[in-house]
């Protein structure tokens, strides 16, 4: 049963719009978030041609159902600890590929400076004793929806235009996704490709998002949407080459889709979402399309149980068409003097984990990494310079 929505508004109202004073707020927030800006840009240097791309043929929900099946978390990615990285290892990971409309894919290097790489590290730092701090916490859940469904559907049409509503979309593969710039949507990898091939002709996906107004009756589940089509897509190449591999690597799966057009719906910036920065208890906001035959927009909120530097285990209650939803946190803004809402994580679903030859299931969402976030940020802009989190 799901939550009555009044309850989602008390939520998300400040206190000062019922005619009381505005809260002060929590100084935890002012004291542990970090902002992340790099002080170099990041360039292309190699660009590499792979010709066209190959796609499935066959139900792209059922063919995403098998291969969700397949996301793994290795020892790597169970890790707590913060490591120091290499230039050569930041090159690596900063690897990716790009699809365009006709199916050209290419495979892009980017070069990258030794101010780069330390100020990466110095981040990073920042947070390991945190890191080892949380180390005792195991409180992790299997993913499925608990006893008590705290979901809440957005049922008020003018909502849908009203942040951070706005920002949440429906791809047309069946996943959910959020709007990250006037014309990017950050989704989970496997909602567009799944480690061996893309689940559809680029072409063939779109964007949905949610008209403000209620379905009439015999309209279509696809009419409660205005729909926009992909141009580009950008995965991480870890990702699309790992097709060899049985299991796929969780802490690859992310995505950016650019869209024809710009929508007329407000979006959220992203930021980094380490361990320091969204610790376990950090409230963390999920609002996604959860079913693939329902128009309903679900927001849901829960608090981070456990994580690693990669992953963070939640308990919010979802459904697979949840899937690649972007997950947010509401922070204070030091310099804005105002609370802001930023998304930290993409919401992954159901994955193994795999530490000491042993496996348990768990709910994952794939945390913003600093390197994850300068990736994003180039994909959306083309160099490094406007981006801050």
């Amino acid at each position: 049963m799901f939550v009555p929505i009044f309850i989602v508004l008390l939520t998300l109202v400040p206190l000062h719009a019922a005619g009381r004073s505005p809260a002060k707020p929590v100084k935890r927030h002012r004291e542990t978030w970090h902002d992340f800006k790099l002080p170099s840009p990041l360039h292309d240097e190699v660009i590499v041609s792979l010709g066209k791309a190959e796609f499935h043929n066959h139900d792209t929900r059922q063919k995403l159902d098998e291969d969700l099946s397949n996301l793994a978390c290795d020892d790597a990615c169970m890790d707590m600890n913060v490591k120091n990285i290499t230039k050569e290892e930041a090159e690596q990971s900063l690897v990716y590929e790009k699809i365009d409309l006709n199916g050209a894919k290419s495979v892009i290097r980017l070069s990258i400076d030794d101010k780069f790489v330390d100020y990466i590290n110095a981040w990073s730092n920042k947070g390991d004793t945190l890191s080892h701090q949380q180390k005792g916490s195991h409180d992790r859940r299997k993913r499925e929806v608990y006893e008590y469904d705290t979901r809440f559907p957005i049922q008020d049409p003018a909502l849908y235009e009203t942040s951070p509503f706005s920002a949440a979309v429906k791809l047309s593969t069946g996943c959910s996704g959020v709007l990250i710039g006037p014309q990017y949507v950050l989704t989970a990898a496997h909602c567009i490709h799944n480690g061996k091939k893309y689940v559809k002709r680029l072409k063939d996906v779109k964007v949905g998002f949610r008209r403000d107004r209620e379905l009439e009756a015999g309209e279509d589940i696809a009419d409660a949407f205005y729909w926009i089509r992909a141009t580009e897509a950008f995965v991480p190449y870890e990702w699309t080459s790992s097709g060899k591999q049985k299991l796929l690597p969780v802490e690859q799966d992310y995505a950016v889709i650019k869209i024809k057009r710009e929508s007329d719906r407000s979006y959220l910036n992203i930021s980094v979402g380490t361990p320091e920065n969204v610790a376990s208890g950090t409230r963390i906001h999920i609002p996604a399309f959860d079913k693939k035959d329902d128009a309903t927009l679900v927001y849901r909120f829960c608090r981070v149980a456990d994580g690693t530097q990669e992953v963070m285990y939640q308990v919010c209650d979802s459904e697979k068409g949840a899937i690649g939803a972007g997950v947010y946190v509401r922070r204070w803004d030091r310099e804005a003097r105002k609370w802001s809402r930023k998304v930290v994580a993409i919401y992954g679903g159901h994955a193994k984990f795999y530490q000491d030859h042993a496996r348990q299931d768990y709910n994952v969402a794939l945390r913003i990494t600093p390197l994850k976030f300068a990736q994003i940020c180039f994909w959306t802009t083309g160099s490094y310079g406007g981006c801050k989190g």
